[in-house]
């Protein structure tokens, strides 16, 4: 059985590399995975087995939108969590004896 190699380009306009890298982690189970960071996009290789490999780059696009759409979620939402956390952390540090 031979190993087939995929190699993908990911410009930074497209995604950040650390989504990138997130993406890449994802496969490492199933694949053998390379990942290069370069002045203006990252290269992502993926290695399988032949008859798998047609497959790779489908799946990796696929988690690459799951995970830019989660990062996106997660920037969009910053601001509100923190506000919840600090509500909490106010909250729970109060003194007992405020009556609020």
């Amino acid at each position: 059985m031979s190993i087939r190699e995929v190699t993908i380009t990911i410009q930074h306009c497209e995604a950040a590399h650390a989504v990138v890298l997130r993406t890449a982690h994802r496969l490492s189970g199933r694949h053998v995975v390379s990942v290069v960071e370069e002045p203006d996009r990252s290269l992502v290789r993926l290695g399988a087995a032949t008859g798998v490999s047609e497959q790779m780059e489908q799946e990796f696009r696929t988690l690459l939108l799951d995970d830019l759409l989660r990062a996106r979620i997660e920037n969009e939402t910053a601001p509100l969590r923190r506000l919840i956390v600090e509500a909490a952390l106010r909250s729970a540090l109060r003194d007992p004896g405020d009556g609020a």
